[in-house]
C-alpha cells in the first residue's frame, strides 16, 4: 500500500468520511495516530470537538475550548490546591486522644520513621508535579488568554508539562486515603477534614484538565496567536 492511501482525513464526530491525500500535503496539515501511526490530513474542528482514527480509534487531536475558560478552569482548581494543603485531611480520635495532620505533614511524617523513599513519593506526585501543573498551565494561558502574547518560555513550559503531566497521582492518592479511612472506622473515630472534601475536587477537576492534551493546546495556541 502507498503512502498517500495511508494518509486519509481525520474523522471526527459529525465528518467520519475519509478521503486519500494528494503528494502535496504540507507536514502541518498532517497528524499522526500515536496509537497506530496512521497519519491524516487535519481537518477543521468545532470548539470541543474531537477528531479520532478511523484505523484503532485513539484520539487524534481536539479542538479545545476557549484558553480563557481554560484558564479560570485552572486558578480555580489552584485555589482548590492551596485549600487542601492548607487544612487537616482527617482528624482520627481515640480515646479521648486527637490527631490530624495535613499532605505535607504526612509526607514529613514518613522521612521521621525513615520511610523516606514513600515520603518522597508522596511530596512529588501529590504536591510538587500537581503544583508544576498547575503554575505553568496558569503561566502560559494567562500570556495567550489574558495579555493575547506568545509567553517567553512557551517551548519549555509546554515540554514541562507533556513529561509532568503522567505523574500527578492526586487521584491515586485519594482512593489510597478513602481505603485507610474505611479500615479505620472500626477502631476508631474519623472526621473528615477540610483537605479530604478538597482533594475530592481537585481529583476531578485535574482528570479534567488532563483531557486537554498538551499538542491541541499548542494548537490552540497558534491559533490564537500568530
Amino acid at each position: 500500500m502507498s503512502q498517500s492511501s495511508l494518509m486519509r482525513n481525520a474523522s471526527s464526530k459529525q465528518n467520519p468520511q475519509q478521503n486519500v491525500l494528494n503528494g502535496s500535503s504540507s507536514p502541518e496539515t498532517l497528524v499522526g495516530c500515536e496509537e497506530c501511526d496512521t497519519v491524516y490530513q487535519r481537518v477543521p474542528l468545532a470548539e470541543g470537538e474531537r477528531a479520532y482514527c478511523l484505523s484503532c480509534g485513539g484520539e487524534l487531536y481536539q479542538r479545545t475550548r476557549s484558553l480563557t475558560s481554560l484558564l479560570a478552569l485552572v486558578v480555580t482548581a489552584m485555589i482548590v490546591f492551596i485549600i487542601a494543603n492548607c487544612f487537616p485531611i482527617v482528624i482520627v480520635e481515640l480515646q479521648g486522644n486527637s490527631s490530624q495532620t495535613t499532605l505535607l505533614g504526612a509526607a514529613w511524617v514518613m522521612f521521621q520513621i525513615d520511610r523516606a523513599f514513600v515520603g518522597f513519593l508522596i511530596l512529588m506526585t501529590t504536591f510538587v508535579v500537581p503544583l508544576i501543573d498547575l503554575l505553568l498551565l496558569i503561566y502560559v494561558l494567562s500570556s495567550v488568554g489574558v495579555f493575547n502574547s506568545r509567553p517567553r518560555y512557551l517551548v519549555f513550559a509546554m515540554r514541562t508539562l507533556s513529561v509532568f503531566r503522567t505523574w500527578g497521582m492526586v487521584e491515586v492518592f485519594l482512593i489510597g486515603v478513602l481505603v485507610t479511612l474505611v479500615k479505620l472506622v472500626a477502631m476508631v473515630v474519623v472526621i473528615p477534614g477540610v483537605a479530604l472534601w478538597a482533594f475530592a475536587i481537585l481529583s476531578v477537576l485535574l482528570v479534567y484538565i488532563a483531557s486537554f492534551k498538551v499538542k491541541s493546546l499548542w494548537d490552540e495556541i497558534d491559533r490564537s496567536v500568530p
